[in-house]
């Protein structure tokens, strides 16, 4: 059996085959939320769920004014140029990288709850969420105090920074500390040093802060965490998947989605699988799925709570 890990990763193209299915997925549209009968056997559907699993990425932060990787990079490189680990390699894409989480970092500071996120929270008030697994970095969901708790931040944290040699030291900022503590050499290292010495033992390195947040091209520092939690969700009973605002590129997270649908759809003909992003995924899937809202997350969050 292989390894399980999890790190940043794209899917590899062509190594995905739907499953067929009799009927497929029910299709809406924002142009149709309005009057579809769908929408009303969908809120009819979501509404008996009580473990409910959701998977999120950036799509759903876009409302609140944070841009998506997408955006971020499109006029300069590749989102996957400047979230590579290699950027630390060369000074002037490591200041690219930092600006660019510093505008993330700002642009979530001062943003306030979308619909979605109004949503989220009043189903984790009600006990009704499994879990969130979010690929954001914004941290915006610390403020819905209930869905903070069943939230797993897959790609770490925008507000963290981490010593680049030990990254158990780990340092909570601002977005305002944020610029002068990136790379300046970790407090915690040289405290450690300084007892050493006291102590007649030899020298180590000492680190440098960097952003605690998952790189292409690195491995996690909390994956033992996120595979605990992946683990635990497989052998629990869940009664809906709810992914929205992502296109589950990361080949790790669709791997887990895909097994997670088949576990729960195995053990329950009832569970209910939902896609919501304004495109269709990229890629076929390897699950069933019994819905597509493609459109806007916000408007999905307000038609099936109306």
């Amino acid at each position: 059996m292989a390894k399980q890990s999890y790190s940043r990763r794209r899917q590899r193209k062509g190594s995905c085959v739907q499953k067929a299915r009799k009927n497929g997925p029910s299709y809406i549209s924002n142009t149709s939320i309005e009057d579809s009968s769908q929408i009303e056997q969908l809120k009819k559907d979501l509404s008996t769920k009580e473990n409910i699993v959701i998977i999120s990425g950036a799509g759903i932060s876009t409302n609140a004014g944070v841009n998506d990787f997408r955006s971020c990079s499109k006029a300069r490189m590749s989102s996957r140029n400047l979230f590579h680990s290699s950027a630390y390699c060369i000074p002037e894409r490591a200041t690219q990288l930092h600006n660019q989480l510093l505008t993330i970092f700002k642009s979530a500071s001062t943003s306030g709850p979308t619909s979605l996120d109004r949503l989220m929270e009043a189903w984790a008030q009600c006990g009704r969420v499994r879990r969130h697994y979010t690929q954001n970095i914004d941290c915006r969901s610390d403020r819905l105090p209930s869905l903070s708790q069943r939230t797993v931040m897959l790609h770490g944290r925008v507000d963290t920074l981490r010593c680049s040699i030990r990254p158990q030291h780990t340092f909570r900022v601002t977005a305002e500390s944020f610029p002068q503590l990136v790379n300046e050499r970790c407090p915690m290292c040289q405290k450690e040093q300084k007892q050493r010495e006291l102590e007649g033992k030899r020298r180590r390195s000492t680190g440098s802060l960097r952003s605690n947040i998952l790189l292409y091209g690195e491995c996690n520092p909390d994956e033992s965490e996120i595979l605990g939690a992946f683990n635990n969700d497989l052998h629990q009973p869940v009664d809906a998947v709810i992914i929205v605002g992502t296109r589950l590129e990361i080949g790790d997270l669709r791997d887990f989605v895909e097994k997670l649908c088949e576990k729960a759809k195995s053990g329950n003909k009832e569970c209910l699988t939902v896609w919501v992003n304004r495109e269709p995924p990229k890629r076929r899937v390897d699950f069933e799925m019994d819905y597509q809202f493609l459109g806007d997350c916000d408007k999905f969050a307000l038609a099936v709570s109306r």
